[in-house]
């Protein structure tokens, strides 16, 4: 009878087998699917705002504010409202040539408009009767003269029903070699699930980017709802990818805190409670779309950050308002993000570049000092960097580490707000082309409640072959749990605790390691194109590029799609041969 191990390794060699025979026509599926949502139909919705409610608020200067009298229409700039003469003055111009293609929309339903145009969003239209010219640009409209005005939003439902329904055939598809993708070309961090008295819930990846043993770090993964079950706690980790993992510390936190307030531990492990969020009022693209209704809730709306008119060395950004209460000096910004199978994709197809000498690099990489792999990272996007606007111009608060792709985290990061004197907060995100996916942001400005915290060591931890390692967990020394191959697992214990009656309580992971890919190029190095990744922005630029090339020949597919309705046709774009 075989062993487990050579089990293990028979399973290992089928598995780089069906890799290189499969892989090819498995990636492209998926990042079609994938890459397909990204261009699906979208819809916006036209709403009724009456004249007499026409504010500051309704002439935001992020719109574009287009003024209709006949058949005609002008680009309506520079607005001054007078409420007293209950009139609007402004500067008429030739509308831009993007906003002369929705003039015409059925305000009763959803309105279709082409992704690489959209310029409806955030358009106001101002249709009168009549207005005064005060010279050959200027001009005043009485509000009484104002038959009606419509502004145009994103319909977020319509446009999730879309993505949906023109792509669920290839979808249902994908869901099926989802997992054997994820196992055969994911390049991530080890697994968590949690015991809830019947079965294994996947929680989360831990560490996520510490790739060498000089990126070892702390991560606190939260665990909602996880309970004891049978007097213990019990969770397991494990690798189910290609790499070598490396656990120095497994500890279970239960923070108790008041009931109606939620917590959340930092980067740095320290605790940071809720209990009044404030959602954004504007969070706008580099292109000056609104996505604030996105993040008001967890419902996997993700925000993307796939603004194609930034600069393909430059970041992806996003920038959130907030109203901030007068006074206050400190805020905690809550976050529901994770990061995006392309990341993990293209950095896949970075390490490729290596070919031969992907291992020699790895084993040098051991010896660079972690704040200058943390700059490059930082510099490349790879990493959510967090802006704060001050009276000094944006300052670079922090960053939050990556956390997978398989599973959105809830992230906090405390504030200081004294450089702040307006009553406007607004703070920037911004990451690599679609290297992460934000589902959800607010602010809490309330003061931090006070907590109990319970730290559990392991009271067993069994992995595969039966063995206690739970010695291994309990403190962050030299000594590690290896999981060195596919398989390997922990199943850890910890013992149940007593609460205070009337309060909550959340669990979290408090974990530190690192792990290391495993992999076996034949292709010669492309020294000279490595080299041009130690400037700032060569990664994004990388990303922009593979990404431009797949998306261009889905675009052939879906052309070639429309024209025969009845035939669909499946091409292979040169791209990712």
């Amino acid at each position: 009878m075989k062993t487990n191990e050579s089990n293990l390794r028979e399973f290992s060699g089928s598995e780089m087998n069906f890799k290189k025979r499969y892989l090819p026509g498995i990636v492209f599926f998926v990042l079609f699917a994938f890459l397909n949502l990204v261009i699906g139909c979208h819809y916006y919705k036209v709403m009724q705002v009456p004249a007499e409610k026409m504010n500051e608020h309704t002439l935001n200067p992020e719109r574009y504010v287009i003024l209709h009298l006949g058949e005609e229409a002008w680009h309506f700039s520079s607005l001054e409202l007078d409420q007293d003469k209950n009139e609007l003055r402004g500067l008429i111009t030739p509308l831009d040539f993007n906003h002369k293609n929705y003039l015409t929309t059925n305000p009763g339903k959803p309105n279709r408009y082409n992704i690489d145009d959209p310029s409806p969003i955030n358009e106001l239209h101002i249709y009168t009767n009549q207005y005064l010219m005060l010279d050959s640009l200027h001009v005043v409209v009485q509000l009484a003269s104002v038959s009606k005005i419509e502004l145009y939003d994103k319909d977020q439902a319509t446009t999730t029903f879309s993505y949906v329904f023109t792509t669920i055939g290839i979808l249902l598809t994908a869901f099926v070699i989802f997992m054997v993708l994820v196992l055969l070309t994911k390049s991530s961090c080890p697994f968590v699930y949690t015991f809830n008295g019947q079965s294994y819930q996947f929680m989360g990846e831990i560490y996520g980017g510490a790739v060498f043993s000089s990126l070892e770090r702390d991560d606190y993964l939260p665990l909602p709802g996880f309970r004891p079950d049978g007097g213990e706690f019990k969770m397991k980790i494990s690798n189910e990818l290609l790499e070598r993992q490396y656990i120095n510390l497994a500890k279970l936190m239960i923070v108790e805190h008041p009931s109606g307030s939620e917590v959340l531990l930092d980067k740095n492990g320290n605790t940071q409670t809720f209990s009044s969020v404030v959602f954004p009022y504007m969070a706008n693209s580099e292109s000056g779309i609104d996505y604030s209704d996105l993040l008001k809730a967890k419902d996997h709306g993700y925000y993307l950050f796939n603004d194609q008119n930034v600069d393909p060395k430059e970041q992806n950004s996003l920038i959130i308002s907030f109203n901030k209460p007068e006074n206050a000096e400190f805020g905690k910004l809550i976050l529901n993000a994770k990061n995006s199978l392309w990341l993990d994709y293209i950095y896949g197809e970075f390490t490729k570049l290596f070919g031969t000498a992907y291992n020699r690099f790895a084993e040098q990489r051991k010896r660079v000092l972690p704040e200058k792999s943390i700059q490059w990272m930082l510099d490349q996007g790879l990493l959510l960097s967090i802006y704060l606007e001050t009276g000094n111009g944006w300052q670079f608060l922090d960053y939050f580490d990556m956390v997978g792709p398989l599973a959105a985290r809830d992230l906090v990061m405390p504030i200081d707000l004294s450089d702040v004197k307006s009553d406007n907060l607004r703070i920037k995100l911004t990451c690599g082309q679609m290297f992460w996916e934000l589902d959800y942001a607010a602010m809490d400005f309330t003061e931090n409640l006070p907590v109990k915290i319970k730290y559990l060591d392991p009271t067993s931890a069994v992995d595969e072959k039966g063995t206690d390692v739970s010695k291994l967990l309990k403190a962050p020394d030299n000594l590690y749990l290896e999981q060195p191959e596919v398989g390997n697992e922990a199943v850890i214990t910890y013992p149940e605790v007593t609460m205070t009656e009337g309060h909550a309580y959340t669990a979290f992971l408090h974990s530190r390691g690192y792990y290391e890919y495993i992999r076996d190029y034949k292709t010669k190095p492309d020294v000279a194109y490595l080299k041009s990744f130690s400037k700032k922005g060569a990664f994004t630029e990388f990303s922009f590029q593979h990404y431009n090339k797949i998306l261009n020949g889905i675009e052939l597919l879906v052309n070639k799609s429309g024209e025969n309705e009845d035939k669909q046709v499946y091409q292979k774009p040169e791209a990712i041969e």
